[in-house]
């Protein structure tokens, strides 16, 4: 199966308290998709970051809206907040939002 290409071929990463978070949004493809992955390969939160991109790559292609997916990502906090410049980034789930709010 041939995967859609980035629209604009960058991928922006975010610093996170896992380590940087690199996403890749297809979300204006013909089969909308988002990829994540962190900066170093496995464990749990590489697991977790799959499973969100999935679920969220499955809601865009059902018809919901990116501001749906950004709204209930946001604001999650986890015990190693983190600074990637001015901005504040409370998790793995809340840099995905706010990645995905500045597409």
């Amino acid at each position: 199966m041939n995967r859609p290409q980035q629209q604009d071929g960058s991928t922006p990463r975010r610093k996170t308290g896992c380590g940087y978070l690199y996403l890749t949004d297809c979300t204006n493809a013909e089969y909308p998709e988002i990829f994540l992955r962190l900066g170093k390969t496995g464990g749990c939160p590489a697991a977790f970051l799959q499973a969100i991109a999935k679920l969220a790559s499955l809601g865009l292609r059902r018809k919901l809206e990116k501001e749906d997916i950004v709204r209930m990502l946001r604001d999650i906090q986890c015990p190693q907040p983190m600074w990637d410049g001015p901005v504040q980034v409370l998790s793995c789930p809340d840099a995905v939002a706010k990645m995905l709010d500045d597409k």
